[in-house]
């Protein structure tokens, strides 16, 4: 019998074209053989994206998986193309997003893989990189990395953008840069949050980009698509919108962003920028001064009383309560005023039953700084500077003035705060002086039901710099700290 030798033409078209994987070109079924997984419907419609667009952009709503699904197309996507031939690389805003969220993701999608009896080759190390065998095959970095974007070359290379918001436009350069040939593709997921980022403008028609748009009010939980019911509660729900939409309202930039997945319309009229708040809460200040406290005060009804604390910018929530009496409300201010000494004022709102918790808590002999947001204006403007029509609009555009001079550390997690940071609005009169929208038009703008923006008052007073009022005299103050220990004790 005749052995017919190895055709080496065959052999070298097979090491420049190899023969396709099955899956390959089918992300959704790749899920469900290697992983024994499910995509609801507009998972599939990302994955099969990748396939057809070598541009995808994902504006998506809140809790509705799709650092999840990314994940599971950086895995199908070594999983099913060759070794040597395919790469993948990540980021995300910081390297703790990278690490926790997408790489994270990428271990329980190998995870995965093994319970259903067959791992995804090779091993992935804790600096987020993934090898098979000796070959490096995919890496997460942070945008301040952009330079290790260069110098990849491989066939197949998939790049991996996720909280895209955040990210310069530099590194979207950067990995375009990768993106050269026709089996190269770009996939790119986030919450639209800044209309003024790059993430918007790849977003917007005519820009060359698939996009598809995520609303959370048209996922699972919301309509009648069947999913399996272990999926239902990793999706946003129905509860946590209800409760959002009643303490921003449903106009509020971040409801538009983290429910509905739409970019926000941010007009002249906003006061503080989407991207300052996202810089904000980025952002790490050494916050060593003592600094101080703003106490914002409500009774009864759907409003809370809250309190911030303010070290050098950095701005923390330090106290929350609702349907609290005034009597109340002093005795936790003292709870915070006490460790100090009386070495950290506290700013706090007179108007109305503020007055009350201002005037006892001064009576305890506290350092205590009257806030009245009708009042004039402290400084009397010099030529050319802005005019402000009260105290509110003087401190809140001080407040403006921080966020844009990098002066302020928020808290990521303080939503509200950022909610309500974002929908302020101001205008200038006809005289040319500026006025801040009040609590109560701001309630009616937001809608039905919407608290007022406590938070974020809050925050403005924390920016306050006064001295505070001077206490009284030693003998009242002896009587007023004997009846402050008893209040204290009555909490």
């Amino acid at each position: 019998m005749t052995t017919l030798a190895p055709d080496p033409i065959a052999i070298l078209a097979d090491q420049l074209d190899p023969p396709d994987d099955p899956l390959r070109r089918d992300p959704v079924a790749w899920n469900s053989e290697r992983l024994g997984g499910f995509l609801w419907s507009k998972q599939r419609e990302i994955a099969a994206s990748v396939v057809e667009h070598r541009y995808t952009a994902v504006h998506s709503a809140h809790d509705l998986g799709k650092s999840a699904l990314t994940a599971r197309v950086a895995c199908w996507w070594l999983d099913t193309h060759p070794v040597g031939e395919a790469f993948v690389v990540t980021s995300a805003p910081t390297w703790k997003q990278v690490k926790a969220v997408l790489w994270r993701e990428i271990g329980k999608v190998r995870r995965a893989a093994v319970d259903h009896g067959d791992a995804l080759p090779g091993r992935v190390n804790l600096d987020c990189e993934w090898y098979i065998g000796d070959e490096l095959v995919a890496y997460g970095r942070k945008p301040a990395d952009a330079n290790a974007f260069q110098g990849i070359h491989a066939r197949w290379v998939l790049v991996l953008l996720d909280e895209a918001g955040g990210i310069p436009k530099a590194l979207y350069d950067a990995g375009d840069s990768l993106v050269t040939n026709e089996d190269a593709r770009m996939l790119v997921v986030g919450n639209p949050d800044d209309p003024s980022s790059h993430f918007a403008k790849i977003c917007a028609p005519g820009s060359g980009w698939h996009t598809i748009h995520l609303d959370g009010l048209e996922s699972p939980n919301f309509t009648d698509e069947p999913v399996p019911e272990w999926l239902r509660p990793l999706l946003l729900s129905p509860v946590w919108v209800e409760e959002r939409r009643k303490r921003w309202g449903e106009k509020s930039p971040l409801f538009v962003s983290k429910v509905r997945g739409l970019f926000p319309e941010v007009g002249d009229e906003t006061l503080i920028a989407p991207s300052l708040i996202r810089a904000a809460q980025e952002r790490e200040l050494a916050g060593i001064a003592p600094g101080r406290y703003a106490l914002d005060v409500a009774r009864y009804g759907p409003d809370e009383t809250v309190a911030y604390r303010n070290r050098e910018g950095v701005i923390r929530l330090a106290h929350t309560a609702h349907k609290q009496d005034t009597m109340a409300t002093a005795g936790h201010a003292a709870v915070l005023l006490d460790p100090h000494g009386g070495g950290v004022p506290m700013v706090v709102d007179t108007i109305g039953i503020g007055s009350g918790v201002f005037d006892r808590l001064r009576e305890l002999g506290y350092p205590v700084v009257p806030f009245d947001a009708g009042a004039r204006p402290l400084v009397p403007p010099e030529p050319g500077d802005p005019k402000f029509a009260n105290r509110r609009a003087e401190a809140w555009w001080a407040v403006r003035e921080a966020f844009e001079a990098g002066e302020v550390d928020l808290d990521p997690e303080d939503e509200d705060l950022a909610a309500q940071l974002g929908s302020i609005r101001w205008w200038l009169d006809s005289r040319g002086f500026i006025h801040i929208e009040s609590k109560d038009d701001w309630r009616k703008r937001m809608g039905a039901g919407t608290s007022s923006p406590d938070r974020a008052d809050a925050l403005m007073m924390s920016m306050v710099e006064a001295e505070p009022w001077p206490a009284q005299d030693a003998g009242e103050r002896e009587d007023a700290t004997i009846t402050g220990d008893l209040l204290r004790r009555e909490l």
